[in-house]
């Protein structure tokens, strides 16, 4: 993916968001579905793609929100 895109991942006991290329989670969640589902609005709102990792870091899912020709 490429930088402007919305990471999912779990760190230090919480779900976060984070915007690839930034410094610092741009929101945290106790519970993975809520974090996935800011993550998805701010990718739709931001139209970059949404990457979805697992506890252990390897990539879940990916979803692209790109605008299509």
């Amino acid at each position: 993916m490429a930088v402007g895109d919305v990471h999912t991942y779990f760190e230090g006991g919480l779900w976060k968001n984070r915007i690839e290329g930034g410094a610092r989670a741009s929101n945290t969640s106790p519970r993975r579905v809520d974090a996935v589902l800011a993550g998805r609005q701010i990718a739709k709102k931001r139209r970059v793609g949404h990457v979805v990792h697992t506890p252990q870091g390897e990539v879940e899912t990916e979803h692209d929100y790109r605008r299509r020709p």
